[in-house]
């Protein structure tokens, strides 16, 4: 009969054999997996040439603070893993195109113009002068159509023949001494406008050159008819057109210039008529009293435009002058007068020379006596003021 203690020892001795061989197995197996993981899983070490190896880089300041929470994650020997590295790389790669972005920036760029001051200076004249011009649109813009003054004239300032040797009148100076008077007189008056009477070639070519103004007909007609020239201020008005129309005068036709003006601020239009009919009696007053119906229907032709029409001239008329002239136009005069139940000329001493108009009211009229007392000219100069609406 077998022992029951022997079979009891003997069943516990193979049961510890058993699990010693389970815990062979498991063990074999998990090294098998830990073999496998190390070959699947990449090397994740980071390249030491392109971002720091150590998490001491995030506490010395040469790593974006951005990515400071991936700093945490060190290996034991103190190297970054390999998600931080990459990270940290591409960083430093984008602080260092940034930092190359913002030296260009601050060079020179020799592709560019370098000024002197010589050109800075012409330039900023250029760009005064370009705000200037725009000024003045804006200004012209806002006062098209607004009433505007200006001063006009009438003066004969005795022909250079006259005074020249074997002239009749000797006892004045040469035109090349009352040339400067003339301008004198031109400014002191303030003139705007002037209509001149024997303004001979020489003579014009002075008044315009000390005057800077601008002559009709000028030279247009000739060398020997600029005798009734009508000056201007040019940077006052500009031309718009020129016309004539002919009278005679000692004798044979002459032509009576008729010029278009514009104001540049306001840019209203008026006429300007200058003429110069013949003195005298016995056919000269027939030649003149042709001359005045001439002048009437002129200017009646041009009112027909609605535009003012101003004239001037040595008449070498007085009250006839208003009578014949004045009244059949329909115009005013700065004297004054009045034709409406009758001619009434203006009182007072009248000259021979004259302004008159249509569409302006009239003041500030002045005849002054002095050319003739200081022997500049044979004729008074006379100025007015006249005021478009």
């Amino acid at each position: 009969m077998p022992d029951p203690s022997h079979k009891a020892g003997g069943g516990g001795s193979q049961r510890d054999v058993s699990r010693v061989a389970v815990a062979g197995v498991v063990a074999a197996c998990l090294l098998l997996v830990v073999v496998v993981a190390s070959l699947l899983v990449p090397d994740e070490t980071p390249d030491p040439e392109t971002a720091p190896t150590s998490a001491s880089a995030a506490l010395d300041g040469s790593v974006p603070g951005s990515l400071a929470g991936e700093y945490r994650s060190v290996r034991a020997d103190g190297t970054l893993r390999g998600k931080a590295a990459r990270e940290l790389a591409a960083a430093a790669k984008r602080d260092r195109e940034a930092g190359e972005v913002m030296r260009f920036d601050l060079a020179p760029r020799p592709w560019r113009k370098v000024w002197t001051p010589a050109q800075l200076a012409e330039r900023e004249a250029a760009r005064e002068a370009r705000q200037e011009r725009i000024r003045a649109r804006r200004e012209r813009k806002k006062m098209q159509g607004a009433p505007f003054e200006m001063v006009i004239g009438s003066f004969n300032v005795l022909g250079s023949q006259h005074t020249a040797p074997g002239g009749d009148r000797r006892r004045f100076p040469p035109a090349s001494v009352r040339n400067g008077q003339a301008v004198g007189y031109i400014r002191g008056h303030g003139v705007d406008v002037l209509g001149t009477q024997e303004l001979q070639d020489d003579q014009l070519r002075a008044l315009q050159s000390m005057t800077g103004m601008e002559a009709y007909p000028g030279f247009a007609w000739g060398s020997k008819e600029t005798d009734n020239s009508i000056l201007w201020d040019p940077g006052m008005f500009e031309f718009l057109s020129g016309e004539q129309f002919t009278i005679n005068f000692v004798g044979r036709p002459r032509p009576q210039p008729i010029v278009k003006l514009k104001h540049r601020l306001t840019g209203q239009q008026f006429y300007v008529v200058n003429t110069h009919p013949s003195p005298g009696q016995g056919r000269a007053l027939t030649e003149r009293r042709n001359a005045q119906a001439t002048t009437v229907g002129v200017i009646n032709r041009l009112k027909a435009d609605g535009i003012p029409v101003l004239i001037t001239g040595d008449m070498n008329d007085r009250a006839e002058f208003y009578c014949q002239v004045v009244g059949p136009a329909g115009m005013t005069t700065p004297q004054g007068g009045s034709y409406g139940g009758g001619c009434r000329p203006p009182t007072g001493h009248l000259a021979v020379d004259w302004v008159a108009g249509t569409g302006v009211t009239w003041s500030n009229y002045r005849m002054d006596t002095s050319p003739v007392a200081r022997r500049v000219s044979d004729h008074f100069f006379i100025s007015a003021t006249a005021r478009v609406d």
